[in-house]
């Protein structure tokens, strides 16, 4: 076994222990802090998460015409679509999220059928993250590792969203599905890799619109609360950290 496939068997272990363990690491970093703390953690947070929505995912969206240049379809498809492909890929992440919390808020303690599908979905998103780890620790070890604290962010997020929104159905048990859905993608990855980077593209540019709503609606923190000068620093520090895994990657 290589040293990437033990980094993307690391990095996804980190992921998924942030599944299982979202409720302690809120509890913990949160709840158990005064209000001033939580406003800090929060605001740090959020630099971090828009710093990654700026810096790297709208270029890498950008990128969609270069994508199916190299994929070879470049010449068969208008340029208008190749250039904003991945953002209509993105889209879809973002507003099918945005659609399944909507209704989730929008009726507590909702059907078993809608919550189950809001957990599909999330697996998905870990899925996703597993299924590209390998490709993207190829392309930059550094840049992978930032990626994965950036998601481990919004996938305690995400369970602090599905405790909200579907209290009645959300069990412990539950974020094991989530965790299983990493796995799955580690395997299949190792079984069926991605034949070029557009099988690679296609998927990360669904799981950033996902981030995208997430970053909006959960992980920016409300102005009456923020702290600027966490914020600001997450954003410096962050920026200048994936500034410097993308050169380190040309």
């Amino acid at each position: 076994m290589n040293t990437t496939w033990v980094l993307a068997i690391g990095l996804t272990a980190f992921v998924s222990m942030t599944h299982i363990f979202a409720p302690r690491i809120l509890n913990s970093a949160l709840l158990n802090r005064t209000s001033s703390r939580q406003d800090a953690i929060a605001s740090f947070a959020g630099g971090v998460a828009i710093a990654y929505v700026f810096v790297h995912l709208l270029p890498e969206l950008a990128d969609g015409e270069e994508v199916f240049d190299r994929a070879g379809l470049a010449e068969a498809l208008p340029d208008l679509f190749i250039q904003s492909a991945l953002f209509f890929v993105a889209l879809i992440g973002l507003v099918t999220f945005y659609f399944l919390d909507a209704k989730a808020e929008s009726k507590p303690n909702g059907s078993q059928q809608l919550y189950r599908i809001h957990l599909g979905m999330n697996a998905l998103l870990s899925l996703i993250f597993a299924y590209t780890n390998f490709d993207r620790i190829e392309i930059g070890a550094d840049f992978a590792v930032l990626f994965a604290l950036v998601m481990s962010l919004h996938f305690i997020l995400i369970d602090r969203g599905m405790v909200r929104a579907h209290p009645k159905h959300f069990r412990r048990e539950d974020r094991w599905v989530l965790s299983a859905a990493l796995a799955l993608g580690l395997l299949l990855s190792f079984i069926a890799p991605p034949p070029n980077e557009l099988w690679v593209a296609i998927p990360m540019g669904f799981l950033g619109g996902a981030v995208l709503m997430g970053v909006f609606r959960e992980e920016l923190p409300s102005v009456k609360v923020a702290r600027l000068g966490w914020f600001t620093f997450a954003v410096v520090l962050f920026s200048s950290l994936l500034i410097s895994a993308s050169y380190t990657t040309l």
